[in-house]
């Protein structure tokens, strides 16, 4: 029979002193792990302190450990929590610390190089890191003061609603929040610009649909080498992004109102309330608001939300048609079959997405009505049919672009540029890049053991970004498979969770390098339901422990929650998203000053993608006003420019020494532009 293990006396004095001991001490050794942990690309440990800042961020951790260690040591700490490991069972416990370690570091980057001793030594650091946090987080439970407990308890009852009712102030709160939050990002993270040639592509998507075109005219033959951009493709007369055209169009409403960097903001906030009202139908109103809190403080929703990405539409489009048709309403028919046209936009945004969710949510809308009745086949009909009616518009454009209803623009672009099939789903040797792609596709081809390697490394970009906590974000849902009870629901969510990652896996390209694992981002929402119900497990399970176990559970969630949103976001923000790939905004802040004349052509030494990208996407897709096009060399711009006979030249270059910009017209220099 389990038994509690009894609780030292301690006054509350003494407690508060420990609990901000230990608070201290987990606050200094993340921000030690930050410091030691690279942003970009793989977000490996830079192990070496060679610079000030690594050698500080080494000594918060040894702060945090000794602070910790003397914590636990003393008071009967550390046979309490290993009494609590007896209780829970040694075996599960060890199971979960594997899978915590395996999803917090990844042997994707060093694989290539061969850099195995490098690899090991990554997962010694990483697996103290999480002993440390693990430990220290422990204690901060076990120590919550009586004063605290009682204020989570109160806050609680405000926030929380008491009964399963639709009408409650916290989705609103937290749609308010996110937007704010999204906002601040895209202005101070994001620049309100492109950080990827996916963005620029999608405005200059957005850019010619508002302009009242499925495409634009192609530039001249001897004007196209210094227009040419990654992901739009100028094929028999045609000029036109290789994207599906689902979130360009909507993008296309912010263009015309002269803010596009609005359009994910105002979609996030929107998709709060849905999403809760969608939990409370589920499960009730209290679980829905703890999802909803863990949805707005999401560093990777809310950074994906701030971005001019795709994923943010395709959140919203899913959970509203989940709503449709988790709502029991009079007018069923009708509301299905605007779920489904909602799964035929998703389709037209992302397709391999709308295959997947679309599909499945099929099956489940199947298992909610009575196919006894010829009602419930007529529902089922109805969501079918609005899935056809909308999605079965790719083919025309298909059509449009390509010449074959069945080629999309993406797939010919990636036949033309490397090989055909190259951008084809499966596992064969001619699937991919033909040179690595700069390390993101691990060997030439696509395989399985490919495909394996990718999905952990997505995982461990999945565990770091979703929440941004220390023990990885991923440890209440391992909690709740090791330990819970695995509803109808939760089976519902793992089956999506996991058809999502095997479709991808059938894709040779890691999505996981700029916002996370942005090809999972459709296990977003599933995953914080299974992490929502992993806190109503430890919740349980702790009970078994001590009957002290909730308030500190609630604590630390808490705290973890305020570190992310505190510290893990303004540091990504920073450290990451901030001119990501050399993109800038020095060439729009030259076109918005008037330095330059509005009818100019001004060649762009180009560097890395970002920097011409930069100029790029200011072009208007009828080359109209002011171009921005690629130095090509003296003898090619003048070749270009005798075509534009009027109009002033002007040369921008980014400066060696200090990357400033510096602007000249016909060798005299012009406005310097400081980076």
């Amino acid at each position: 029979m389990l038994t509690r293990t009894q609780h030292i006396p301690r006054t509350d004095g003494n407690r508060c002193c420990l609990f901000g001991v230990l608070l201290a001490a987990f606050l200094l050794g993340t921000c030690g792990q930050l410091g030691l942990t690279d942003p970009l690309w793989f977000g490996s440990l830079l192990l070496k302190p060679s610079t000030l800042l690594a050698r500080a961020s080494y000594a918060a951790f040894a702060v945090q450990a000794l602070a910790v260690t003397g914590v636990l040591m003393t008071g009967g700490r550390l046979a309490m929590i290993w009494r609590g490991v007896d209780v829970l069972g040694r075996g599960r416990v060890a199971l979960l610390l594997i899978l915590l370690l395996a999803s917090l570091v990844a042997p994707m980057g060093f694989m290539q190089r061969a850099e195995w001793s490098a690899f090991a030594k990554q997962g010694l650091v990483t697996a103290a890191f999480l002993g440390v946090n693990l430990v220290n987080l422990t204690l901060l439970a076990m120590l919550v003061p009586e004063r605290l407990d009682r204020a989570i308890a109160a806050a609680e009852r405000l926030l929380l609603p008491r009964a399963d009712t639709g009408r409650h102030g916290l989705p609103w709160l937290a749609a308010l929040w996110v937007f704010a939050a999204t906002l601040l990002l895209s202005v101070f993270a994001f620049d309100r610009m492109p950080r990827v040639p996916d963005e620029v592509s999608y405005l200059f998507h957005a850019c010619y649909f508002v302009q009242g075109n499925l495409y634009a005219a192609a530039p001249p033959e001897w004007m196209q080498g210094a227009l040419q951009y990654d992901w739009i493709s100028m094929q028999d007369g045609k000029w036109f992004s290789i994207f599906p055209p689902g979130w360009p169009a909507v993008l296309a409403i912010g263009v015309a109102a002269g803010v596009p960097f609005l359009v994910n903001p105002i979609l996030a906030a929107l998709t709060i309330p849905i999403g809760y009202d969608l939990a409370r139908r589920l499960v009730s109103a209290r679980f829905a608001a703890v999802v909803t809190v863990l949805l707005a403080v999401s560093p990777w929703y809310l950074a994906m939300s701030a971005s001019f990405m795709s994923h943010t539409l395709t959140l919203f489009l899913v959970l509203a048609a989940w709503l449709l048709l988790a709502a029991e309403k009079k007018h069923r028919v009708l509301g299905w079959f605007a779920a489904g046209c909602l799964m035929g936009i998703l389709f037209l945004t992302r397709p391999l997405d709308g295959v997947v969710v679309g599909g499945l949510t099929g099956f489940w809308a199947m298992s909610r009505v009575d196919l006894r009745a010829l009602s419930g086949w007529i529902s089922v009909a109805a969501y079918g049919v609005g899935c056809l009616v909308i999605g079965a518009l790719i083919f025309p454009y298909n059509h449009l672009l390509t010449g074959n209803a069945l080629v999309t623009p993406i797939d010919q672009y990636f036949d033309l540029l490397w090989h055909p099939g190259a951008n084809r789903l499966g596992f064969g040797a001619d699937i991919g890049s033909p040179n690595n792609w700069g390390g993101v596709d691990i060997w030439l081809g696509h395989s399985l053991p490919e495909a394996l390697i990718q999905a952990q490394f997505n995982l461990k970009s999945m565990n770091a970004e979703l929440l941004g906590w220390a023990i990885g974000s991923l440890a209440l849902l391992y909690i709740h498979l090791i330990w819970g009870r695995i509803t109808r629901l939760d089976w519902c969510m793992l089956v999506l969770m996991g058809a999502i990652v095997a479709a991808y896996g059938l894709y040779w390209f890691n999505g996981g390098f700029y916002i996370g694992p942005r090809y999972w981002f459709m296990a977003l929402w599933p995953g914080f339901f299974l992490i929502a119900r992993g806190l109503q497990t430890l919740i349980m399970i702790m009970y078994r422990i001590s009957d002290k176990g909730r308030g500190g559970i609630i604590s630390v969630a808490i705290l973890l929650c305020i570190v992310a949103v505190g510290g893990f976001m303004p540091w990504r923000g920073l450290a990451k998203y901030w001119e990501f790939r050399g993109f800038n905004g020095d060439y729009r802040a030259v076109a918005a000053s008037g330095a330059i004349p509005s009818d100019a052509l001004v060649f762009v030494k180009d560097g890395d993608m970002g920097e011409y990208g930069s100029a790029f996407m200011l072009n208007m897709p009828d080359l109209k006003g002011r171009i921005f096009l690629k130095d090509q060399g003296p003898e090619m711009n003048a070749h270009i420019a005798s075509h534009f006979e009027g109009r002033p030249v002007w040369h921008a270059v980014r400066g060696a020494d200090d990357h400033a910009l510096l602007l000249s017209r016909d060798g005299v220099a012009g406005e310097r532009v400081e980076p």
